[in-house]
């Protein structure tokens, strides 16, 4: 039965603030964008450095991913009429994300074999999905009441954006990857990041991918 089938999701990502709120973006996601009548199981991440996750001749992309298959594997198990998924989430950073996107994707799938695997990498960086929900973030964690959403919030750093936001309201205030990070992804307006940002839409859509048609019966 389609509706008693989990979905197991093992992460390979790159810094704190993924390590963080990943968890909670992506259960909010699956349950509250896609309204996905499966339950999500998202396993601890695995970080790995994104010079070495993203160099081409070297093996620690693969032996990421080999980690991650090995903490889906007894989940499973467990669940044998679950399915998993490997998604490396990383920040493009200054790299274009549509030119070398393709490239890690089948990177990913290639080490994975049979398990299923994508990735999606967040233009300049995740915090820029912050910014693309901005205005749903005013008050939140002493940013500022009168916070508004930036014209193009995917240009730019999100980081040193929130930082200058901080500094707004409080000198000596600065982000924290750790600690402001899972507050955002609690509090955002997922709409409104939907509407401003492609990578994040590009994640919803991989995501959403991952949801089995209604059973007709």
């Amino acid at each position: 039965h389609g509706d008693l089938r989990g979905r197991v999701l093992d992460e390979v990502v790159e810094g704190h603030a993924e390590t963080r709120c990943v968890e909670r973006l992506l259960h909010r996601i699956w349950n509250e964008v896609l309204v996905a009548p499966l339950r999500l199981q998202v396993l601890p991440v695995v970080r790995g450095n994104r010079a070495g996750l993203v160099a081409n001749g070297r093996s620690v992309l693969a032996t990421k991913v080999r980690e991650a298959l090995t903490a889906l594997s007894p989940a499973l198990r467990k669940d044998r009429a679950g399915r998993g998924l490997v998604l490396l989430l990383i920040d493009a950073e200054e790299d274009c994300a549509a030119t070398i996107g393709p490239d890690l994707r089948t990177r990913v799938r290639a080490t994975a074999g049979n398990i299923d695997a994508t990735c999606v990498l967040a233009v300049r960086m995740l915090e820029n999905w912050f910014k693309a929900a901005a205005a749903s973030l005013a008050g939140v964690n002493e940013l500022p009441a009168d916070l508004t959403t930036p014209d193009d919030p995917e240009a730019g750093s999100g980081d040193t954006w929130l930082k200058e936001q901080f500094k707004r309201v409080r000198r000596n205030r600065t982000y924290k990857k750790t600690t402001d990070a899972p507050e955002f992804a609690k509090a955002m307006d997922l709409a409104e990041c939907h509407r401003n940002s492609r990578s994040f839409r590009q994640l919803c859509k991989e995501l959403g991918a991952r949801v089995p048609a209604p059973d007709p019966g």
